[in-house]
């Protein structure tokens, strides 16, 4: 099994390193040396791509297909796939989405934490995985807000507006502006679509099976996993 020899790997060498490396320490304190905090992290995403889910939710062609994008995504795509990045798109920081003085460059909003717990209910998110984007509109987002930053009064019109940017209010334009600064650097690899996924959508489904740090087909979330990792250690120094 792909996935359990991936942990095993994980494991033997945080305890590798716990055993050889560490100074004298809690025995319940789990020991990630620096250059390895996130690796736990990076396995419990990938324990939850489509490439690698267990069950029938996916279909054998979708999972082949997966695995042809994991294998053949350049580099500068493979860290977003693993671990997406998400911006809060409304409301924005003053200075996000506006113009740095160099170039085209905008500056870029903060990220969050790739999971449901960080995200208000009330606001919009832009979730960006390497080969697309996505703009989440979560469902308390009001119609004030969808007037002020797209000038519509329905969830169902933002595509449109979007099709039409000299037509959008200032906060749209600024969210359309960080959507092409991460496409201009990204300008040698594969064109990222834009989509917009509002809560309820069929769409929302596929949306959340990208959030890596929470529980996805069966997958521990990853305070879990983290969890289930420092027992694992533990288990193999005793």
């Amino acid at each position: 099994n792909f996935k359990e020899r991936m942990t095993k790997s994980c494991v033997d060498m945080l305890h590798a390193y716990r055993v050889n490396c560490a100074s004298m320490t809690s025995a319940g304190q789990l020991i990630l040396p620096e250059s390895l905090k996130l690796l736990p992290l990076c396995m419990s995403s990938i324990r939850k791509m489509p490439a690698f889910r267990a069950g029938t939710e996916i279909r054998a062609d979708e999972k082949m297909a997966a695995l042809i994008r994991v294998l053949g995504l350049p580099m500068p795509l493979t860290a977003p796939l693993i671990y997406p990045r998400v911006y809060t798109m409304y409301p924005l920081p003053e200075r996000a989405g506006n113009p740095t003085g160099v170039g085209d460059n905008v500056h870029m909003p903060p990220t969050l934490a790739c999971s449901s717990d960080k995200m208000a209910l009330d606001r919009i998110y832009l979730v960006d995985t390497g080969y697309n984007l996505r703009l989440y509109i979560r469902d308390e987002v009001s119609m004030e807000t969808l007037e002020d930053v797209f000038g519509v009064s329905t969830v169902e019109e933002v595509p449109a507006a979007l099709a039409v940017p000299e037509e959008l209010p200032e906060a749209g334009e600024r969210i359309l502006a960080v959507v092409w600064q991460i496409r201009r650097e990204r300008s040698r690899l594969p064109w990222q679509p834009l989509s917009v996924v509002p809560s309820g959508s069929p769409e929302e489904s596929k949306l959340l099976a990208t959030i890596c740090e929470d529980r996805v087909a069966g997958e521990m979330n990853y305070v879990d996993f983290l969890c289930h990792v420092h027992k694992m250690v533990q288990n193999k120094t005793d």
